[in-house]
């Protein structure tokens, strides 16, 4: 926070939602390793683009996606041990992957997603104590994450990007519906939502 506040619009010469996420290295001890992250421009990502990081193979990176849904059938001691399974797993998964994804895709009838947030904070602070944070990316690709605030608080919780997959197919099934203007492709969609989320973010 400045005082007086930056102003977002004229001040953009000084302002930047460039994002390197992967593995950080010693900062004590220059290498090149220290550039051999990925740079995203903003932390908002595309669904083409979360599809891309579950295959991702470049450079011997590889990613791991965690499911942050549980039977709703288990009640209140599922969800609790589904949040203790998911950090023991992130931790499994920063010794061999580079990116973790954590993902409530799955959730449906007889799956009850864990709050995103949740899930997050619980994964990043465990991998702190664990000493593994600096060694992994933590991508989420959620349906909560809609607004300019989920995403900066997703952001404030430890999010290195975020795929909020529902908005945008929602704004894809609008126009699929003739409600959006039909000519809109999904990139233009995202790139209009992403825009919107910048803004949003650096005010």
């Amino acid at each position: 926070v400045t005082n007086p506040p930056i102003d977002p619009f004229r001040e953009k010469v000084v302002m930047s939602l460039q994002c390197p996420i992967g593995p950080e290295a010693n900062i004590l001890q220059p290498s090149a390793l220290q550039v051999h992250r990925l740079w995203l421009k903003q932390p908002v990502i595309s669904i083409a683009d979360i599809e891309v990081f579950k295959h991702l193979s470049h450079r011997g990176w590889s990613s791991h996606v965690i499911d942050i849904t549980f039977p709703v059938a288990e009640g209140a001691a599922g969800y609790l041990k589904k949040l203790q399974d998911i950090c023991e797993e992130a931790d499994n998964a920063s010794k061999k992957h580079q990116i973790i994804i954590l993902s409530d895709r799955k959730a449906g009838p007889e799956r009850l997603p864990i709050s995103s947030l949740v899930s997050l904070g619980a994964i990043h602070h465990h991998l702190i104590e664990t000493r593994s944070r600096m060694k992994v990316a933590l991508v989420v690709e959620s349906g909560e994450a809609r607004e300019v605030h989920h995403i900066c608080v997703l952001l404030g919780y430890g999010a290195d990007a975020i795929c909020p997959y529902l908005a945008l197919e929602l704004a894809s099934s609008l126009r699929d519906q003739g409600i959006l203007d039909t000519s809109l492709t999904d990139e233009t969609i995202y790139q209009n939502y992403a825009q919107a989320m910048q803004t949003g973010i650096n005010k």
